[in-house]
């Protein structure tokens, strides 16, 4: 019995921390019966470690920069589709590199993009091997933070473990002792 109130007050805690989705312990999870969804469709792509992959997927069967980013922009998330199709445009109307950058209104969601072709698109340069090392130079970013968010867990973890304990231990360890020691 106390251990299912351990573990309600431990999954109360959990999601008053850090919300609904962690609580449960699963994310994204779909009703049961329902098939897993397995194709990708536009706008699904956020990661943009497999963006830059893709790229360097599409260079390295011969496609053009522009005609890469363009295919690429069809799977994109919705923000940096449009960015990515402005860029296009603007390659595609024979503007230079520079200023067809310049005129993608929010070029945020495509740094890193922008970063690994820019030494390629200027000096000629192998693009899909530029692209390749900084998808796997922003995914091991990635797992950094993921590690530095994991370590941090166990700092604020300590709190509601130790609220969750502190009464079954006085209820399984103090008060047998306490009613044993009255006449």
């Amino acid at each position: 019995m106390n251990i299912v109130l351990l573990g309600s007050l431990l999954a109360v805690a959990a999601w008053l921390l850090f919300g609904p989705s962690t609580a449960s312990g699963y994310r994204n999870t779909r009703p049961v019966g329902e098939p897993a969804r397995t194709e990708v469709g536009a706008g699904d792509v956020q990661d943009v470690g497999l963006l830059l992959e893709l790229l360097g997927a599409c260079l390295d069967a011969g496609s053009s920069i522009t005609g890469a980013l363009e295919t690429v922009a069809e799977v994109a998330a919705p923000e940096r589709r449009t960015a990515m199709r402005q860029l296009v445009a603007g390659l595609r109307i024979g503007a230079s590199w520079q200023h067809s950058w310049a005129a993608v209104s929010h070029p945020g969601p495509l740094l890193p993009i922008y970063r690994a072709l820019s030494f390629a698109a200027l000096t000629g340069a192998p693009a899909a091997a530029i692209l390749y090392a900084d998808a796997r130079q922003l995914r091991a970013q990635e797992q950094r933070a993921a590690e530095k968010r994991a370590a941090a867990l166990g700092v604020r973890l300590v709190v509601p473990l130790g609220l969750c304990s502190l009464p079954a231990f006085i209820c399984l360890g103090v008060v047998p002792v306490v009613l044993a020691l009255l006449p």
